[in-house]
């Protein structure tokens, strides 16, 4: 019988087809002639851990084998080839029968054998071979190790016939005998090497030198090993230069241990890394390039067996010969000339896969000649510039670090604890960081560095700026020198730019300031901006609107120690101070307003599309303004910029800006210039609902305004003062004062006052229930605005005199006022005026039972009155939006209008308001048939109209609370109201 295990598994009798069997009998074979025990034969077929049938299991594959290798005979019959004992079995194998038997024998005797016959035992003992050994069988552990201890004798007998027919200089045997076998095992050493020989024997350098690259890249690749020695020899003697005795040259740095953060640039480098278009990793000084490069190339060195090269393109030296050198080639063999260089590079690197590492490149020149050529290769390369005239290169930006990321980093550097500890101090530190990772990482080596410093007290140090650049430095990394070096590479043009957008405390700066601060152009300020926003000294994003806004980032700012320029900070402070009062005149007007000649027209044009959102990006730079300007003396400036500041926002959010400009004044003893100021800001304290702040201002305006003799100006601020009276639950003082106003204007001549004083006077004698004296003091008004020269005075008496028409049932002459008054504020572009003759409009179609063309109206108003800012005028347009509403049936939209308005009542403080929406809800539940809550709603109403002196709303909130409740004491209350409306007593 004969046993063959010298490639696929055969006998001469037919075999079992499982593989439990075959197994078994591969083991057999390996120790034949020896009882293998049971539990051997367990641990073979079951590596990782045996079921419970494995013996019976074993026990099966046995009785396999015997029916096939001794047919017909009995276990205990002697000549049994498998018989059991000693806990196992023994597969008995006679001489003769088994290849392994006669291979090893071959072998031996081909050691004592010389010449020919020992070359034609070796070819026998090889011919023994039909393929690696037990090809077939499923292996474990034993039998693995066996087929490993074959294979090292084939491949023993294989090289010494190698070394024969090299030694004969057969080297076309070799070649094809090698051929096949390192086809199967391209990485063996050994193979590659002879057949390098044998190839180069025969005059095939070429096919010689790929043999052992292809050898030395899976070496690489599947191993990450470099070749021995011996294959280095042999390399060397093939082509007459080396490779360097430890492989393929890495000249990366250490990857920084701590690196946090960058998924998504590692990801994308990753990516870009797979084609031979250069990477240029772009970014600020200290934003972490260089970390993220090597980083990133220490992830991807296997993809570059031929090896990784670096360098640092500030420093002196010639690259090109460094990276010739680390290639293996000699000094001497290096052409001279810089064109012989290049070639050489190229030539060198077409065929080969290496990555290259290029940092701190200045421009595109210095970085072409350095690309090596091939397909295979990948180049990184960090500029702070973004280099965009090298041709098919992939740009990544690397951006400052997020808050989260630079959280990671410090707690990698100095641990977690600390930062656990003080979580709001680290938010401080790294906000004075600038996500700079140069500087988180120099703030964590100096906490690291002083265990004793708290980090709020850290925090606290860094957020005074004179210290911050000498704080964050541990050792020698520190931060300014970096920065210091990077504008020291600034062009002259640069660095005047960096000098003129210094503007103290702004975190940016639109466009157009930046512009005006440059002093040039538009078109060359744009050139001049995107130059330092690609070479990342500055930053650029859109706002809301979609106009760029600019920022210098603040380490760099401190680094560049430039003190603003005083003319390009006052020419940029004019710019401003003209926009914002283009946006305070496009705030009131339906259209542009006319342009100023101190601001370039687009922006100008910027601004009246979208006066509100020009505010709200605007607002902080213009109070930073207003002071700067007066930090610098510039007293005229100061005012407008102030003035404008304050007819844009809200005056209890101006603070003490909104007094500014009235200090200006006051230093100037100007008592007319100074009671104009505060007559401005208690209108704005009025519109806003802040009553007692606009009666605090008018009062002062008054008895400035007398101190000057200035009976205009007396006349207007007791005018304001009876309008807050009034609202406030003064009638008295509010009377006395329309009439001393009147007396004023008429001394005067002016007639513009007397009508509005008029117009003010028929609204006050409507609320007190006058609608006699009302009507005369309406038509006085009327018949005095038609004589002024400015027909905005009868727009606005016609509303208010078509606001008394309509509460009396007077809706013909009510629409025809409103429908003129409607005309007359859009001519004069009054947004503010025409919001609240479109409220009367709404007012007026509700009375009327046409509910779609109040919502109108109504909706209108309020788009206006919230595109002006006008919070509390709005307030009463939700209150009629309300009003409106319930009348129309539409409880729940309406319950909506009128929650809102109460809100901002409440929120003003305004009473008079809140009497109004209260009156509205009770009217609302009464309407819902819910009498409890419309009584208590009524009744609240009612007394607030007594208390503010206004019987006529107090009547009318008392007749609909008597529909919902019957008390006596409504009608007595009602019957007090009736006395003071018919007697027109005014409370004191």
């Amino acid at each position: 019988m004969e046993f063959k295990v010298l490639g696929p598994l055969r006998a001469s009798v037919p075999l079992p087809s499982a593989a439990q069997p075959r197994l078994v009998l591969g083991v057999l074979l390996a120790r034949p002639n020896e009882f293998v025990h049971r539990d051997t034969l367990v641990d073979e077929l079951w590596p990782q851990g045996p079921p419970s049938s494995a013996a019976a299991v074993v026990q099966m594959a046995v009785s396999k084998l015997r029916k096939a290798l001794s047919p017909g005979l009995a276990v205990d019959d002697a000549r049994q080839r498998l018989p059991s004992g000693r806990g196992g079995y023994l597969l008995t194998v006679s001489e003769g029968e088994l290849d392994v038997a006669g291979f090893t024998g071959l072998t031996a005797a081909a050691a004592t054998a010389t010449g020919d016959e020992r070359r034609a035992l070796l070819e026998r003992a090889l011919g023994l071979w039909r393929g690696r050994a037990f090809a077939d069988v499923p292996a474990g552990p034993l039998l693995e190790a066996h087929k490993l201890w074959l294979e090292d004798r084939r491949s023993s007998v294989l090289g010494k016939l190698v070394e024969l027919d090299l030694a004969a200089g057969d080297h076309k045997a070799v070649a094809d005998r090698l051929g096949p076998e390192l086809a199967e095992r391209p990485g063996d050493e050994c193979l590659a090497g002879w057949l390098a020989e044998a190839l180069h024997g025969l005059g095939r350098r070429d096919a010689a030198l790929a043999v052992l690259d292809r050898c030395r890249h899976l070496l690489w690749e599947h191993a990450g090993v470099s070749p021995g020695e011996d294959l280095l020899e042999v390399h060397r003697r093939i082509a007459g230069t080396g490779w360097s005795a430890g492989g393929p040259p890495c000249r990366l740095p250490p990857s920084t241990p701590d690196f946090t953060g960058r998924a998504g640039e590692l990801a994308e480098l990753g990516r870009a890394l797979r084609g031979p278009a250069p990477v240029v990793l772009h970014g600020a000084a200290g934003v972490g390039k260089s970390a993220l490069a090597v980083h990133a190339a220490w992830r991807v060195r296997k993809r570059f067996p031929d090896g990784q090269l670096v360098a640092d393109l500030r420093e002196t030296g010639d690259v090109l010969k460094g990276f010739l050198r680390a290639l293996g080639f000699a000094e001497t063999e290096l052409p001279r000339d810089r064109v012989g260089l290049v070639s050489l590079w190229q030539s060198q690197t077409a065929d080969r896969r290496l990555l290259v590492l290029l940092e701190n490149a200045r421009s595109e020149a210095e970085v072409r000649p350095l690309l090596p050529s091939g397909p295979g290769c990948a180049t990184i390369v960090t500029t702070r510039r973004r280099l965009a005239g090298l041709v098919g290169a992939r740009p990544i930006r690397v951006g400052e670090l997020s808050y989260a990321e630079s959280r990671v980093l410090l707690g990698a550097i100095i641990g977690e604890d600390r930062p656990s500890a003080e979580p709001d101090a680290v938010r401080r530190l790294l906000a004075c960081c600038d996500g700079l990772a140069l500087a988180v990482r120099a703030a964590g080596m100096k906490l690291l560095q002083r265990p004793r410093l708290s980090i709020a007290e850290f925090a606290t140090r860094l957020e005074n700026e004179r210290l911050r650049l000498d704080e964050l430095a541990a050792g020698d990394l520190a931060v300014r020198p970096v920065l210091t070096e990077a504008l020291a590479e600034l062009s002259p043009r640069q660095r005047n730019s960096l000098r003129l957008l210094g503007f103290p405390g702004a975190v940016e700066i639109a466009d157009w300031f930046a512009t005006a601060l440059l002093g040039c152009s538009s078109r060359e300020a744009a050139e001049r901006l995107d130059e330092l926003v690609d070479d990342h000294l500055l930053h650029a994003a859109p706002d809301q609107a979609g106009f760029l806004r600019f920022r210098l980032p603040g380490l760099t700012r401190l680094a560049l120690r430039e003190p603003p320029d005083p003319d390009a900070l006052k020419r940029a402070l004019t710019v401003t101070a003209a926009l914002a009062e283009h946006a305070a005149s496009a705030l009131g007007a339906e259209y542009s307003p006319v342009r100023g000649v101190d601001a370039p027209a687009a922006a100008l044009d910027r601004v009246a599309a979208d006066p509100i959102g020009w505010r709200d990006a605007e607002i902080t730079n213009l109070a930073l303004a207003a002071r700067t300007a007066s930090g610098h003396g510039w007293t005229d400036l100061t005012a407008r910029l102030a003035d404008a500041h304050s007819d844009l926002v809200d005056p209890r959010r101006g603070g003490s800006l909104a007094l500014l400009g009235f200090d200006i004044v006051r230093e100037r003893l100007d008592l007319p210039a100074e009671a104009g100021k505060l007559l401005k800001l208690g209108h704005s304290h009025s519109n806003a609902g802040d009553l007692a702040r606009a009666r605090t201002c008018f009062a002062l305006a008054e008895a400035r305004f007398r101190a000057a003799a200035d009976r205009r100006g007396t006349g207007a601020a007791l005018v304001a003062l009876a309008d807050v009276d009034a609202d406030s639950g003064r009638p008295r003082s509010a009377v006395d004062a329309l009439r001393e106003a009147l007396d004023l204007y008429r001394d005067c001549g002016d007639l513009a006052g007397q009508a509005m004083a008029s117009a003010q006077f028929g609204s006050l004698w409507d609320d007190l229930g006058d609608f006699g004296r009302a009507k005369e003091c309406f038509e006085a008004s009327l018949l005095l605005s038609l004589h002024c020269d400015d027909g905005r005075q009868h727009d606005r008496s016609a509303k208010r005199y078509a606001d008394v028409l309509r509460r009396n049932g007077r809706l013909d002459e009510a629409g025809d006022l409103l429908t003129s008054a409607l005309t007359g504020t859009r001519s004069a572009r009054e947004r503010h005026w025409e919001a609240h003759v479109l409220r009367s409009l709404g007012d007026l179609h509700a009375k009327a039972g046409d509910a779609g063309e109040s919502e109108r109206c109504l909706s209108r108003s309020l788009e206006l009155f919230e595109h002006v800012g006008h919070r509390h005028a709005a307030a009463y347009t939700h209150r009629s939006f309300g009003e409106s509403l319930r009348l129309a049936g539409e409880a729940d939209r309406a319950e909506e209008q009128l929650g809102l308005a109460m809100n901002t009542f409440r929120a003003l403080g305004d009473r008079r308001g809140g009497g109004y929406a209260l009156l509205s809800l009770g009217r609302l539940r009464a309407d819902e048939g819910v009498a409890t809550e419309a009584a208590e709603g009524l009744r609240t109403a009612a007394g607030l109209f007594r208390q503010l002196g206004f019987p006529v709303w107090e009547l009318r909130a008392l007749r609909d609370l008597s529909a919902v409740d019957r008390d006596g004491r409504q009608r007595d209350r009602a019957r007090e109201a009736l006395t003071k409306i018919r007697f027109g007593a005014i409370p004191g």
